[in-house]
C-alpha cells in the first residue's frame, strides 16, 4: 500500500527497481517540507558570488537568504550547511 501509492506521485519509485534509502528520505521530507513551508510569498533573491576571502560571513548570509524562503519544522529539524574542502597533495 505504502509502494503503491507512493508510486502514484513519485513514479521514479514504482518498479521492482531498487531505490537509495537517502533518496526516498530525501523525497519524503522535501514533501513535508513543502507542505510546512510557513513562507506563503518567497522573495527573489540573486545569489552572490563569493570568493573565498571570507567563508564564515558568505556562509552567514546565504543562511539568511535561505531562510528568506524556506522555514518549516523539516528545516529547523534536518537542514543545515556543509563545508568541504578539496587538498591535492
Amino acid at each position: 500500500p505504502f509502494k503503491m501509492s507512493l508510486s502514484r506521485f513519485a513514479p521514479q519509485f514504482g518498479g521492482t527497481r531498487q531505490h537509495d534509502a537517502q533518496e526516498l528520505l530525501g523525497y519524503l521530507l522535501d514533501g513535508i517540507h513543502e507542505d510546512l513551508n510557513r513562507v506563503k510569498q518567497r522573495p527573489y533573491i540573486e545569489d552572490k558570488d563569493c570568493d573565498g576571502t571570507n567563508d564564515e560571513a558568505d556562509a552567514v548570509d546565504a543562511w539568511k537568504n535561505y531562510l528568506c524562503r524556506n522555514k518549516s519544522l523539516i528545516v529547523d529539524l534536518f537542514q543545515g550547511q556543509f563545508r568541504n574542502t578539496c587538498q591535492c597533495d
